[in-house]
């Protein structure tokens, strides 16, 4: 539901930022006003307050994560949604059939549904094996609680996004809880994908409506989501490019995979041409070791044209979040061409000062943490680099 009276009103406040706000209505996502929203700059702090949350559901819990993993967060989970079923809350997961794949036992789906979960499971792998199906997953990750409060941002239901173990020393993710009027646009961007995989298209989305909001604030929120079955472009690949675009001094940005198409690195030179501050923080150990040797061939570009490289030293850095002196962007899109072209993608872009400011506070922290990567650094990396990454570059759209 679109509010030309919100749309309006952002317009003449903020005339350069509604551009974007444009955009984003165009391609079907809202803007909202009267939210409230929190930052997480580590999973494990987001955790804390989601299960408080979870422990306050009445109506309903909707669930939607990548990778799921048997373990503590998920046993600690799984306990108070067991509960929560047995007071009556409706619980709704939907999952990813890759993701969970090597975490969870074969029949976990089937014991969730024994115990009164409604689950579905996204692009069931056993289906396609033959084929090699292992393009558009979903990778969205989202909570709905009552429709009152939301969940997104990049950690998944496993331990290693709160640090509970070890896999790449310090595991840094980041979060967002929502309150307010855009947790609705959360509610149906679960609902469509959930519809999919129902194969339910009578679903009564008005039922899950919460009551209006009390908030009254003047953070202005649109919700992204995208996917292969939704346009063959790429709007939060574009909504990334207007990030940078509408950026005139500084555009921060943290992922933990840099593999960039033509267009995405010419959109950040143009920035630097105009003298944006343009900085890019990437892991030090990475996941998997290939796509980090595709995201260092990356690098030279764009340290010879002035953007600043650093990657966080004490561990992987799996946050996705954009930034530039209007605004932010924080959820699950990675800046790469799976999460662009491949993959079902969610966040939520945020029009507030005070939210801006916890967001950059994060990105100064974590320079502090990381080794800038010079561009001499670059040209006198290992010769066994210098003759694979520019074969492993012709597969950038494949990894």
């Amino acid at each position: 539901i679109m509010h030309p009276e919100v749309s309006d009103e952002f317009r003449k406040k903020h005339p350069v930022s509604s551009r974007m706000s444009r955009y984003m209505e165009a391609n079907g996502a809202p803007i909202s006003k009267n939210n409230e929203a929190r930052y997480y700059d580590m999973g494990e702090n987001a955790f804390e307050d989601l299960f408080a949350d979870l422990e306050r559901a009445k109506k309903y819990v909707f669930i939607e994560f990548f990778i799921v993993a048997e373990g503590a967060i998920w046993d600690k989970m799984h306990d108070i949604l067991k509960r929560k079923i047995e007071e009556g809350v409706e619980v709704k997961f939907l999952y990813d059939d890759f993701g969970a794949l090597l975490r969870t036992s074969t029949d976990f789906a089937q014991k969730l549904r024994a115990e009164g979960f409604e689950v579905e499971v996204f692009n069931p792998i056993h289906k396609y094996t033959s084929k090699l199906f292992m393009n558009f997953r979903d990778h969205q990750k989202i909570l709905v609680i009552d429709g009152e409060v939301a969940y997104t941002g990049g950690f998944n239901i496993a331990d290693e996004y709160a640090n509970l173990v070890e896999r790449f020393g310090i595991w840094k993710d980041e979060g967002v809880r929502l309150k307010g009027d855009v947790v609705w646009s959360m509610v149906v961007t679960f609902l469509e994908l959930w519809a999919v995989c129902s194969k339910n298209e009578e679903i009564d989305y008005e039922r899950y409506r919460a009551e209006k909001t009390s908030i009254q604030s003047d953070m202005y929120c649109h919700v992204l989501r995208d996917g292969p079955a939704l346009d063959t472009r790429s709007f939060v690949g574009s909504m990334y490019k207007q990030m940078i675009h509408y950026a005139g001094e500084k555009m921060y940005v943290m992922t933990p995979y840099l593999i960039l198409e033509e267009a995405m690195i010419e959109t950040l030179l143009e920035a630097v041409r105009r003298g944006v501050d343009v900085r890019i923080i990437t892991p030090h150990i990475p996941d998997k070791k290939h796509i980090k040797y595709m995201t260092e061939y990356n690098y030279g570009i764009l340290l010879k044209n002035g953007i600043r490289i650093y990657e966080y030293e004490p561990g992987f850095i799996h946050s996705k979040v954009v930034m530039n002196e209007h605004c932010a962007i924080v959820g699950t899109i990675n800046m790469d061409y799976r999460s662009f072209y491949l993959h079902y993608e969610n966040g939520v872009w945020i029009y507030d000062e005070e939210f801006r400011q916890a967001v950059e506070a994060d990105f100064i922290n974590t320079f502090a943490q990381s080794i800038e990567i010079t561009y001499e650094d670059w040209k006198n990396r290992p010769l066994k680099m210098k003759i694979i990454q520019p074969i492993l570059h012709v597969f950038d759209a494949l990894v």
